[in-house]
């Protein structure tokens, strides 16, 4: 991984954690219901894990490659729903939304940390992905087989 992709990407992961967990933190201490104030409380989690991914990659870390895989791929799934909703992202997002009852496709991008949820809301069905996260995946499994690549033939060689 060349040191501007390893900045860049440590830097969306470590700065969008922090103002993701910022603005929640602002969320709990606002008037409003137990329920939401409760339900928030693993987005905050996911915005810290954001924290400690993007510091492990920054320092160059043993496996902090696969642990920004799996953060990021917290970040891929949009749904909503009738009875659930969920929507995660850090750092930076495009996503892509399709709503089968309306036959509509819809498409927002931010930049910035978000969380959305929703139980038992009665919002419309809407399905989606997240470009920016998707594509930071599919980055990360091919370091992750290139490194695996090279590190194979070089304990192979005498």
């Amino acid at each position: 991984m060349q040191q501007w992709q390893r900045r860049l990407l440590g830097i969306l992961a470590l700065g969008g954690g922090f103002t993701g967990l910022a603005v929640g933190l602002s969320l709990l201490l606002a008037p409003g219901s137990f329920l939401g104030k409760l339900l928030s409380v693993p987005f905050l989690g996911l915005f810290t894990w954001g924290m400690v991914c993007g510091l492990r990659l920054l320092e160059g870390r043993d496996d902090a490659l696969r642990q920004n895989f799996y953060f990021w791929l917290a970040q891929v799934p949009f749904l909503m729903s009738p009875v659930l909703g969920y929507s995660f992202s850090s750092g930076a997002s495009l996503h892509f939304k399709y709503q089968p009852s309306l036959y509509k496709w819809d498409f927002f991008a931010r930049f910035g940390s978000q969380f959305e949820y929703s139980l038992l809301q009665g919002k419309p069905f809407i399905v989606g992905i997240n470009v920016v996260a998707a594509g930071v995946c599919c980055f990360l499994v091919y370091l992750m087989r290139t490194s695996q690549t090279h590190t194979g033939s070089e304990q192979e060689a005498p």
